[in-house]
């Protein structure tokens, strides 16, 4: 079960409340199949952070509304190897290398898959050196645009990133972010003309199979294909994605059914509009 790291900001709420709230929250656990594994009160900066382990982050806004209605401004989901190890608290939570046989972990996902255009053409055209530093400019962009939308890297794919979203909104925000970001980076050459860096990404949602810190799955696997699918600097989502957003201010442009490499059936995709 992944691991999130909350922050609120409690100015004006004592110590004495702060250890209230938690073991409320505690006293809900059960019901929402979380554990509550830590907290700590930085009393100089007026914040307190607790560290979980539940479903998904929305399942932690629910705690804190349903026991003392104190709403984390910000949760990101952390690392649990290297977190842990940090606190000294390894104990604490299950590990993370499972026993063989042992079920793998099931949660919903949004999966996204960007994929930097031309990326070999450049390296044959600019050499390795400018190539690879435009590639680590991608990088940033892209894991800035996570940290934002509280997105998790799950891996680096050559000239592109395979990442994971607890919510839709937040992928799609971050999708449009890196694809406007991307196409503001200018191609180095001899002359000024004007070339412009451009990516596109892939993205659907459902349950993969979590192991290890990786994920598997036809989740995976068709976010993937949507990526190659897509044109250049174009943003594509299944119908499973779409259904899972909830802002309304997200535009989406259908393409149809479309026959996709491994699927039996054919998908229906959308374009999301800038």
């Amino acid at each position: 079960m992944p691991l999130y790291l909350d922050r609120h900001y409690t100015d004006g709420v004592s110590e004495e409340e702060i250890i209230e709230a938690h073991e409320l929250d505690l006293n809900l656990e059960a019901k929402y199949n979380a554990k509550f594994l830590t907290f700590w009160y930085d009393e100089g900066r007026q914040t307190t952070f607790c560290l979980v382990s539940a479903p998904t982050s929305e399942t932690i806004t629910e705690i804190h509304s349903e026991s003392h209605g104190q709403i984390p401004n910000d949760i990101a989901e952390v690392n649990q190897t290297e977190i842990l190890s940090f606190m000294g608290r390894i104990a604490d939570i299950p590990s993370t290398v499972k026993p063989e046989g042992a079920p793998v972990d099931r949660a919903m996902r949004t999966i996204m898959f960007t994929d930097l255009v031309g990326y070999t053409s450049l390296m044959s055209r600019l050499g390795d050196d400018r190539a690879f530093k435009l590639l680590r400019e991608h990088n940033n962009i892209v894991r800035d645009a996570l940290t934002k939308f509280a997105g998790r890297e799950i891996k680096h794919t050559g000239d592109g990133v395979m990442a994971s979203f607890d919510v839709a909104d937040q992928a799609v925000r971050a999708a449009s972010q890196i694809v406007n970001e991307i196409a503001a980076v200018e191609v180095p050459g001899e002359e000024d003309s004007g070339e412009r860096l451009s990516i596109r990404i892939g993205m659907t949602s459902g349950e993969p199979l979590e192991d290890q810190g990786d994920l598997f799955g036809s989740v995976v696997n068709l976010a993937s294909r949507l990526c190659d699918l897509a044109e250049s600097g174009e943003i594509l989502i299944s119908d499973k994605c779409e259904t899972e957003l909830s802002d309304d201010s997200i535009k989406l442009e259908s393409i149809g059914n479309v026959s996709i490499r491994g699927f039996d059936e054919p998908i229906a995709v959308s374009k999301v509009l800038s």
